[in-house]
């Protein structure tokens, strides 16, 4: 009989684990990101929210990051969108702008470093942009929040880059030259 017991013990352990463990499942489906192409136009630093113009409703994955699925219904290609930022705090809460050339573009945390990294971002092409559902959302806030905003290279901006790598040659190895 002990044994038995002890059977329905660890299944009502195992019972209590498994549901402790589905909401933190279900919470995490909810929070799904999104992927997408936008031009930025704005910085609104009183309301704290990121003014694009959609181009694309899908982003691909960009630098070993996942930008996210394609976006919902109500994000539409061609139409503006406004997005939450969060333009300090820990990498892990804060908006990150990331560059193709590195990492953040702003390491500091700080509403200051945020500020210089806006600055950085293009508004003469799309940019990838990683956002999720603000939730909840307040009333009048945007309906999104912005993760991450990855700009990704020019075309001139390779070409310097190679330029740069090969010290301008035709991409032989220097270090032979000599011979």
């Amino acid at each position: 009989m002990s044994s038995l017991r002890s059977v329905f013990v660890r299944s009502g352990v195992a019972i209590l684990a498994i549901a402790a463990v589905a909401p933190a499942a279900h919470a995490k489906e909810e929070a799904k990101r999104y992927g997408i192409r936008g031009v930025f136009r704005e910085y609104d630093e009183a309301r704290s929210v990121f003014k694009v113009d959609v181009t694309a409703t899908d982003a691909p994955s960009f630098g070993g990051s996942t930008a996210g699925d394609k976006a919902p219904g109500d994000v539409e290609s061609g139409k503006p969108l406004e997005l939450l930022v969060k333009p300090e705090g820990s990498v892990l809460s804060r908006t990150v702008i990331k560059s193709t050339k590195g990492t953040g573009l702003d390491n500091s945390g700080t509403v200051e470093g945020f500020k210089k990294a806006v600055s950085l971002i293009p508004t003469d092409r799309a940019i990838v942009l990683s956002i999720e559902k603000n939730q909840p959302a307040a009333a009048g806030a945007p309906p999104y929040k912005l993760q991450t905003a990855f700009i990704p290279l020019s075309e001139e901006e390779i070409q310097r880059r190679i330029n740069e790598f090969t010290d301008g040659k035709d991409g032989s190895d220097p270090s032979k030259e000599a011979e």
